[in-house]
């Protein structure tokens, strides 16, 4: 529950450093530069890392989650 929210970077209680690698989610052909340009949106982390298409993809996406424990209501917070 706390790594979660460390991860989203809400409702955080505590204030300490979390260093996560994921080298393997980057793109792995060059994209065009028009694919980062910003929005301005709450999205413009994820577009500048990312880019645009994937973002647009992540957006379509539906989710159901079963179950809203201690895990789940954190996952409900960052969906919102």
């Amino acid at each position: 529950q706390e790594v979660l929210k460390a991860c989203s970077g809400k409702f955080t209680p505590i204030k300490q450093w979390l260093i996560f690698d994921a080298t393997e989610c980057l793109p792995t052909e060059p994209l065009p530069p028009s694919e980062f340009e910003l929005t301005g949106s709450r999205y413009d982390g994820q577009i500048a890392v990312f880019g645009k298409t994937f973002q647009e993809r992540m957006l379509k996406l539906n989710y159901f989650l079963v179950g809203a424990g201690a895990i789940g209501c954190e996952m409900l917070k960052n969906w919102a």
